[in-house]
């Protein structure tokens, strides 16, 4: 899948040297030592794949503006080994774009995961890093390097456990009929603070059984440095086609279930 969205896959060897685990945060001491290391540099097994695609990234921006690298490999621990599949996006650029598109990549591989904002490791962006979840399993790390460990541009990193990963696969997909009847559907605009999440502002949208899709579009930074957060919302009914009187009152249900949870709506 992820070779299919301009991946390219590398592969590393699973050993890293005192210095790497330094600057990943990690004691030498707790890692698992090789007894005759081919090289001084690599008298370590690697307790992450981390390492090894942060010197994939920094190798690669000398040659390149942009690219997208991805590994699955084992990360090595004295009691036992976890399969693990990580992505590195790289761009000079803002770096925005990269973590949203590693978060979309996360999607496909386990739709339902969302992001939640944790704090950061010493090698990662202080305002970038957060964590990966499905329901309440924590299955990952989703984060931008830190500006030290990049000579230019930007690096987003994707990180997955892939047991849990395989564990929370959603069971086979039934087929759902085509719906006999059209749909409806409108944008609402939320007003919400300016570190206000996405995902959770579109949880408070209550869900009717006429809601088919809560779909975020847009944001946009207020003068007062609000944000203005825009969804679309689209409703249908299974046995007939939904009446400007019904769309219209669940919309108006939507504002005032918003609004008694403090946020502005706009339509």
């Amino acid at each position: 899948m992820a070779a299919a969205q301009g991946f390219t896959e590398v592969y590393n060897y699973s050993f890293v040297s005192e210095e790497m685990a330094r600057a990943f945060d990690l004691d030498p001491a707790e890692l698992v030592e090789v007894a005759n290391p081919i090289a001084s540099e690599q008298n370590l097994l690697r307790p992450s794949l981390l390492p090894g695609l942060w010197k994939n990234v920094r190798d690669n921006a000398r040659n390149f503006d942009a690219f997208r690298l991805f590994e699955i490999g084992h990360e090595i621990h004295k009691q036992e080994e976890v399969p693990h599949f990580a992505a590195a996006i790289y761009a000079k650029d803002d770096g925005v774009a990269g973590l949203l598109e590693l978060k979309r990549l996360a999607e496909c591989l386990l739709p339902g995961i969302s992001v939640r904002p944790a704090p950061a490791q010493k090698y990662e962006h202080p305002q970038r890093a957060a964590d990966v979840y499905h329901a309440e399993t924590r299955i990952g790390r989703l984060f931008e390097f830190h500006p030290r460990m990049i000579e230019a541009g930007r690096a987003a990193m994707l990180d997955l456990d892939l047991v849990s990963l395989e564990k929370l696969q959603p069971e086979t997909a039934r087929y759902q009929p085509i719906r006999r009847f059209p749909t409806s559907a409108f944008d609402l605009s939320v007003v919400a603070p300016a570190h206000a999440l996405i995902g959770d502002v579109q949880a408070a949208i209550p869900r009717s059984s006429e809601v088919v899709s809560i779909e975020f579009l847009r944001e946009f930074a207020l003068p007062d440095g609000r944000r203005s957060l825009s969804y679309r919302i689209t409703l249908g009914a299974a046995d007939r086609t939904l009446s400007s009187e019904e769309v219209g009152a669940v919309r108006s249900a939507m504002i005032a279930a918003l609004t008694s949870q403090g946020y502005e709506s706009r339509s």
